[in-house]
């Protein structure tokens, strides 16, 4: 207890050095300890499944010729029929598949979020139910299984066993609540259901009514459709099951019947494997987040680096300040041991209330930083503070403390202690003083690299929301229908009201909004001297392209005078059996036509399956300039408009004031929306959902950066005031020989100049580097010389400004030393 009361009782001698270690370390590890939230959020598995490293899900990977696609942790669910009529050493071979239904209830459809699962899926996965027998609920023909949200939906305020026995009615079937589940667990390994629906969710039994596929959509082995999940036997290695899948795939008769082109010359027409779920959290989709959290990662362990550095460079000037002291202590028998002991609980006490402030400022950060990355509030991410963070925040203060105390301790007990006892305290000589100037550097070049790549990240997303892509957002509203697209309800009267509106000035029906990154079909279309090409389809009504504002270079896209009654009072094709079509400037051009002129009245064929060329005739009536419907990180592919005057469930509208536009759509809704759920966004706010994790990845980086010139601020600031106080005399002395206020100035200024310019001499490259690394992840991009020259000056000039103003108040300082300090 004497050693911890004098160790408090150094540190309250020195509050303002103290205060500022203790800041900038719970700064750099609070940052540090959200990231570890988020990771351990993200890798969490589903802890009722039992033993998760033995199921495994057959994931796929598409090989066509002229579409190759990446893992897609998913694939043909009928590879789990194929090896259930096999004999390899997996059990519980489970089928999942997802789609879309519409409840009838109450004069109004409901839709929810449809799970089909074999009854294998409850011990398999782990699922329980809060009322009734899941695995009886997957066998029963009219067997269904809700949510508890679904439930509060469908029957508000009753309790799940109430729920049990009722009925309810969807796409004219007639289901039996057999089971009521809990809301989804972010964690399970389903597919995660639509944020349209929420908490809305239903369960049916793979060979029930409620599976709604035919047998050719059960069958299609090269079709990503679903899951297939299944438990490895013992013995057996997930390094196999990719074997199993291909070989069980080649012995289908689906195989024979691929085209020759996609096994021609040993070609695997795809690629399968068996992926341990603990795997799963980081392959597909999730990797992207992974990219995201190791740069992250990076950037919060400099700002460690450099709130460390920061913590022992004052460390060391306490001590160095503290040489009579010390020396008193040695004479009075202290020996070395007693005063590393001493010093080595000074160094570990900003630790200790550093990370103490840093967990308190996580816990109470998270419940804000989870929902802005879009986790579930089922998934909190510090509630409770998962162990694996304590335990590496333990390990991280154990990694600090001797780093933080064993140089300054060991400077200062190699001064010898006669001179300090007689007032001639030693300075810290060249050797300590470029120690500490290089630890200046380092945090310099610190901000300076993590500000130059966050101004890189801010001017690329910039240009993300604002590059040409061939249609506008601005005053453009979507009006999506939560509803089965084949179910969709009679919409001639909403059709009329938006057409009669004033605030509207176009409006059209599309099958997505162009605002997304479209994961619409791909189709070989066949144009000018029998060139193919795989166009990405859209269908949209004819108002689409005057909605959002695409230039039409050659052609004419008629829009009908009045909203159609029905599909059949469409507008009539060119010819019988013709489907019209409008094709963009670039699929003209990779069709083999000239111009975009030469492309109109051209009759395409298209509608071939396994990307073969089709014989369905698409007459092209028009040309638009380019459009990009892809993120950035995508090359842009050709785009066709296949031209349908019938309501599709994407309704786009577009008027000259925004705030009458959305005001418009809630007015019409009121009046002729059929009865279902519906949602609104603008397009801008579409677009930028695209981009949401390079916005998270930019605000983030940006936030980290602002942290790290705050602590190279506190550094610069600590350093010179430190220099201020050695070397008053020196300054006085100078004073009377006759130096004036610009070479006091310089006298001050130089103790951070070399560390400022070697920062800038290493950090800049580095920064310029990894700005351009960055930058070619994308495909549509900010010119280099703009995206990254600017940001890295710009980096520039605001650090040199804030090392200036934390230098500024020394400088006055000094300026205003009188001779009479000198005697001091």
């Amino acid at each position: 207890m004497k050693l911890l009361h004098e160790a408090l009782r150094s540190l309250r001698r020195q509050p303002a050095a103290s205060s500022v270690a203790i800041v900038g370390l719970a700064l750099a590890l609070t940052a540090g300890l959200l990231l570890a939230f988020i990771a351990l959020t993200l890798s969490a598995l589903d802890p009722s499944i039992r033993e998760p490293e033995r199921v495994v899900l057959l994931d796929f990977k598409g090989n066509a010729p002229q579409a190759p696609t990446p893992w897609l942790t998913g694939g043909p669910v009928a590879i789990g029929t194929l090896l259930q009529q096999r004999a390899v050493p997996l059990e519980q071979i489970t089928r999942v598949a997802f789609d879309g239904l519409d409840i009838q209830h109450q004069g109004r459809l409901q839709p929810a979020y449809l799970i089909m699962a074999d009854p294998t899926a409850v011990p398999l996965l782990g699922l329980r139910a809060l009322a009734g027998d899941l695995g009886a609920a997957l066998v029963q023909r009219d067997g269904i299984a809700i949510s508890q949200g679904l439930l509060q939906t469908l029957w508000p305020g009753a309790t799940p066993a109430q729920a049990l026995g009722r009925t309810l009615v969807a796409q004219n079937r007639r289901y039996t609540v057999a089971a009521v589940l809990p809301n989804t667990d972010p964690r399970t390994p389903f597919w995660p259901a639509s944020p349209m629906v929420g908490d809305a969710m239903a369960m049916v039994g793979w060979d029930t009514q409620g599976n709604r596929w035919t047998q050719e959509e059960r069958d299609a082995i090269f079709m990503a459709n679903g899951r297939v999940f299944a438990r490895l036997q013992p013995g057996a290695r997930a390094a196999d099951v990719g074997g199993w899948m291909r070989e069980a795939v080649k012995a289908s008769p689906g195989y024979a019947a691929l085209p020759a082109e996609w096994t021609a010359g040993g070609r695997e027409p795809a690629y399968f494997r068996g992926l341990p779920l603990t795997e799963l959290p980081y392959a597909g989709p999730n990797e992207e987040y992974w990219g995201l959290i190791t740069a992250l990662a990076a950037a919060c362990t400099l700002l460690l680096v450099m709130a460390a550095f920061n913590h022992m460079n004052l460390q060391a000037a306490a001590l160095l300040q503290r040489q009579r002291e010390t020396a008193l202590r040695r004479s009075l028998g202290a020996d070395g041991g007693a005063l590393l002991r001493l010093w080595a609980l000074e160094g570990l006490l900003p630790l200790l209330l550093a990370a103490g402030l840093a967990l308190l400022a996580a816990w109470m950060l998270a419940p804000v930083v989870g929902p802005a990355l879009g986790f579930s509030p089922r998934q909190p991410l510090a509630d409770p503070v998962p162990w694996q963070a304590l335990a590496g925040l333990g390990a991280v203060v154990a990694l600090l403390w001797p780093l933080c105390s064993l140089l300054p301790a060991w400077q200062a007990l190699h001064r010898p202690p006669a001179p300090a006892l007689q007032g001639r305290t030693a300075s810290e000589g060249p050797w300590g003083r470029r120690t500490r100037q290089a630890l200046l550097g380092l945090q310099l070049g610190g901000a300076l690299l993590l500000l130059s790549l966050a101004g890189v990240l801010a001017l690329q997303q910039q240009h993300l929301l604002q590059a040409e892509r061939g249609f506008q957002t601005e005053g453009r509203y979507w009006l999506g229908l939560m509803v089965n697209p084949a179910e969709l309800p009679p919409m001639e009267g909403l059709a009329r009201a938006v057409a009669q509106h004033p605030a509207i000035s176009h409006w059209a029906w599309s099958d997505s909004p162009p605002a997304q990154a479209t994961r619409g079909r791909l189709e070989l279309h066949t144009g000018a001297g029998n060139q193919q090409q795989v166009l990405r389809l859209s269908t949209v009504s004819s108002g689409f392209f005057g909605t959002y504002g695409m230039r039409v270079l050659a052609g004419e896209v008629k829009v009908p005078a009045a909203a159609p009654a029905a599909p059949a009072a469409a507008t009539s094709a060119p010819a019988a059996g013709e489907t019209r079509m409008v094709i963009d400037a670039k699929a003209a051009r990779a069709l083999g036509f000239a111009t975009p002129q030469a492309a109109v009245g051209a009759v395409l064929r298209g509608g071939g399956g396994f990307m073969q060329a089709g014989n369905e005739p698409r007459r092209v009536v028009a040309v638009v300039a380019d459009v990009k419907l892809e993120s950035a990180r995508s090359e842009a592919r050709p785009q066709g408009f296949l031209l349908n005057e019938a309501p599709q469930w994407d309704l786009n509208v577009h008027g000259p004031d925004p705030v009458a536009l959305r005001a418009a759509l809630d007015e019409v809704w009121r009046q002729a929306g059929p009865p279902v759920p519906h949602q609104v966004r603008s397009a801008t706010s579409q677009l930028a959902a695209v981009y949401a994790q390079e916005a998270q990845l930019t605000a983030l980086l940006g936030l980290v950066a602002l942290l790290a010139v705050a602590v190279a601020l506190a550094g610069a600031y600590a350093l010179v005031a430190d220099t201020l106080r050695r070397r008053r005399t020196e300054l006085v002395l100078r004073r009377l020989h006759g130096a004036g206020p610009a070479a006091m100035a310089r006298a001050v200024l130089a103790e951070c100049a070399w560390p400022a310019g070697i920062a800038a001499l290493v950090a800049l490259p580095l920064a310029a580097a990894g700005g351009a690394l960055y930058l070619d992840g994308f495909e549509d991009r900010i010119d280099l010389a703009a995206g990254v020259a600017v940001p890295v000056v710009l980096a520039l000039l605001a650090t040199t400004l804030v090392t200036g103003l934390a230098l500024a108040r020394h400088l006055r300082q000094a300026l205003k030393l009188q001779p009479i300090e000198a005697l001091r």
